[in-house]
C-alpha cells in the first residue's frame, strides 16, 4: 500500500538523521490536487501530495538537506503545476502529468496518466530522452525503501545523501525488471 511505503520512506529519512524530515510541509487532499491541476487525478497522486506537498525554505539551507533521495526533493502541487510549462510538448508526459520529486538541475520524477487509469512514473532528464521508470508511484517509492534497506542510498562521510549506482542498478533490475 503507497501510504505505508511513503511513511517508511519518511521512517529511513529520520533514521539517517536527514533534516528534510522536518522541513516537510503538511500534506494536501485530493480536492485541492485537483483544482491545481484542474483535473481529477489517480488515487495515486492525491496519496502522494497527503503525504508531503513540497519543503519549507529556510534560510541556510543546502540542496542535499532537502533531497528525500539523493539528488530530488519533493515538490509541492503548486511547484509542480509552475513546472509544467517548462516542459510542455513532450509525448512521454502528454497531456496529463505533474511533477512528483525534482532536482536542482531540472531533473524530474513525474507522474503521467490517461483519465480514469493508475500513474506511472517518468523520469525527465534534461538533454535525455523521457523514459517511464516505474509502472505506478508505489513501486517506485518501494523502489527507494528498498535502496535505502541496502545501503544503496546512504550518507557519505561528508554527511550527503548519496546512491551507490551498481546496487541501484542491481535493485532496480529485481524491483523493477
Amino acid at each position: 500500500m503507497l501510504d505505508v511505503e511513503l511513511e517508511r520512506l519518511t521512517a529511513h529519512l529520520d533514521r539517517l538523521g536527514r533534516p528534510v524530515v522536518a522541513w516537510m510541509l503538511p500534506g494536501v487532499d485530493m480536492d485541492h490536487v485537483s483544482s491545481v491541476l484542474g483535473e481529477p487525478v489517480p488515487d495515486s497522486v492525491a496519496s502522494w501530495f497527503r503525504w508531503c506537498n513540497g519543503i519549507a525554505s529556510v534560510e541556510g539551507q543546502l540542496q542535499d538537506d532537502v533531497n528525500a533521495i539523493p539528488g530530488y526533493n519533493p515538490l509541492s502541487i503548486e511547484e509542480g503545476a509552475r513546472m509544467m510549462a517548462s516542459y510542455s510538448g513532450d509525448p512521454v508526459l502528454g497531456d496529463h502529468w505533474v511533477p512528483l520529486l525534482g532536482s536542482a538541475g531540472g531533473d524530474l520524477y513525474a507522474a503521467v496518466w490517461t483519465p480514469g487509469e493508475e500513474a506511472a512514473v517518468v523520469g525527465v532528464l534534461i538533454g535525455e530522452p523521457t523514459e517511464v521508470e516505474f509502472s505506478t508511484i508505489e513501486q517506485m517509492v518501494t523502489f527507494f525503501n528498498h535502496c535505502f534497506d541496502s545501503g544503496a542510498f546512504s550518507v557519505d562521510g561528508d554527511g550527503r545523501l548519496a546512491m551507490s549506482p551498481d546496487q541501484y542498478d542491481e535493485i532496480y533490475a529485481r524491483i523493477v525488471g
